[in-house]
């Protein structure tokens, strides 16, 4: 029997409308949610990798902060909140893992203060993608030591400083290349400025 419905013998049934029906909102939003759990998956585990790996620079509090890479990439491809969030997750979550609470609040700290610097730069035309890395680091070691020394109470930390900042001028440069050279391997148009990241 034919329907009497001309739109439902038309276009089918009501529920295979909405299967058609695109949500172009909720798809960048599911998607800038996946993109952000890759990114904290792959902080996690390269900071898991460089805590087995044995000491690059023989300075307490000195890294080469191979996960702020995936930080970086966030950034760029998804949105100053999101690197934040990424951040924070991977801090977190890394925190937990070591079961270090003075552990946690200093990565915590430093690398939400670190974000925090490389998303205002990131405003800046002057800066490029080496540059943000470079004053993440530096404000990075310079946060992660006063809040150890804030925790410790021991004021011979500060003299530590000096060789944390300059530190950060070749680690920063290492990490920003490498994001640099990752950027290149996204397609065009990948975040939120356009494309699958977002």
């Amino acid at each position: 029997m034919p329907s009497t419905d001309k739109k439902f013998s038309r276009d089918g049934t009501l529920a295979d409308q909405a299967v058609r029906q695109p949500y172009p909102r909720l798809d960048a939003r599911a998607r800038k949610v996946g993109a952000m759990g890759m990114l904290v998956a792959l902080g996690l585990l390269l900071q898991i990798v460089e805590g087995s790996l044995p000491p690059v620079i023989p300075l307490p509090g000195a890294k080469l902060g191979l996960a702020n890479l995936a930080t970086l990439v966030a950034l760029i491809y998804l949105g100053p909140a999101e690197a934040v969030g990424v951040n924070f997750l991977r801090c977190l979550l890394g925190g937990l893992l070591r079961g270090s609470f003075v552990g946690l609040l200093i990565s915590i700290s430093a690398g939400t203060a670190a974000t925090l610097a490389m998303v205002a730069l990131h405003y800046l035309p002057l800066f490029s993608l080496v540059g943000m890395s470079i004053a993440g680091a530096v404000v990075h070691n310079a946060v992660q030591l006063a809040v150890a020394l804030w925790l410790v109470g021991f004021p011979g930390l500060r003299h530590y400083l000096p060789f944390l900042l300059l530190v950060a001028l070749p680690t920063g440069t290492l990490i920003g290349w490498v994001a640099l050279r990752v950027s290149h391997f996204i397609p065009a148009g990948a975040g939120v400025k356009g494309g699958a990241f977002g």
